[in-house]
């Protein structure tokens, strides 16, 4: 999967002649150098003889570390993404997938060329979205039919799916930045993060499925401060509510761990 920096210059696309200029993402983002410059002396329980990578993410749902760095990556809402139409959105990108912009305005901010057929497994399998769901859209092209949009879209034959990615991803859409979804829960019981987004749409990830969205953006060295407040405050930090004594609602405790107070 191709990953384009916009502090680092146009890159050009695998497969096309033409370079895809970045997307003027925010100034407060950082590019793999300052990532780099922030992390190489860092060092944790995690990492105690070896800079962090920052080619990968090595954390594995095996590591006891893992259910609180579920929670820190939902604080920092760092999977938070929206889909972009095909070229971009106000930018000349790339046309050869699908350009998820990740984690707007924050330090991790990036976007990534997601191949066609992943994209619309996405949201054909996951998210289930319906042709009744986008009436504005698929009304154009006769009647709604309450059917998943898998069987409305095609890549050649209108509609296709850059008409209706452009209908939801464009600058004047009013879907581009309410369908995508975000975090709701977390039960690490069941292993399993939901999801919520626009529209009424609800479902689970599987813990290794999460990871894989979350890999798309963070690197071990991108993770340098969840494993510094780790060491800094301990097992259950991010996860259980109210373990340094704050009170808490009771209605709040169903979106932590099942313990509310952390045991030293």
């Amino acid at each position: 999967m191709l990953i384009v920096s916009a502090q680092e210059g146009a890159l050009p696309i695998i497969g096309s002649a033409a370079p895809a200029y970045p997307f003027p993402i925010s100034n407060y983002a950082w590019n793999d150098r300052q990532w780099e410059q922030q992390c190489k002396t860092v060092r944790t329980s995690y990492n105690p003889d070896r800079p962090l990578s920052n080619s990968q993410l090595t954390l594995s749902p095996q590591d006891e570390r893992f259910v609180d760095f579920l929670y820190w990556v939902w604080a920092n809402k760092i999977s938070e993404h929206q889909v972009e139409q095909v070229g971009g959105t106000e930018w000349q990108g790339p046309t050869d997938g699908v350009i998820f912009h990740w984690a707007p305005g924050s330090r991790w901010e990036t976007h990534t060329v997601v191949p066609f057929d992943h994209a619309t497994h996405h949201l054909v399998d996951e998210h289930r979205w319906t042709d009744r769901m986008f009436p504005d859209f698929f009304e154009r092209f006769g009647k709604v039919q309450g059917v998943n949009i898998e069987k409305r879209l095609s890549m050649t034959t209108p509609p296709t799916w850059a008409m209706f990615l452009k209908h939801i991803g464009g600058p004047a859409s009013p879907y581009y930045r309410y369908v995508f979804h975000q975090e709701s829960g977390i039960d690490p019981q069941r292993r399993r993060v939901v999801m919520v987004g626009g529209l009424g749409v609800a479902f689970e990830y599987t813990f290794e499925r999460y990871l894989k969205e979350v890999k798309e953006v963070l690197t071990d060295c991108k993770a340098y401060e969840f494993f510094q407040l780790y060491d800094l405050h301990g097992k259950g930090f991010a996860s259980k509510a109210g373990w340094g004594g704050q009170p808490i609602p009771e209605s709040a405790h169903a979106a932590y761990t099942a313990s509310s107070k952390r045991k030293d």
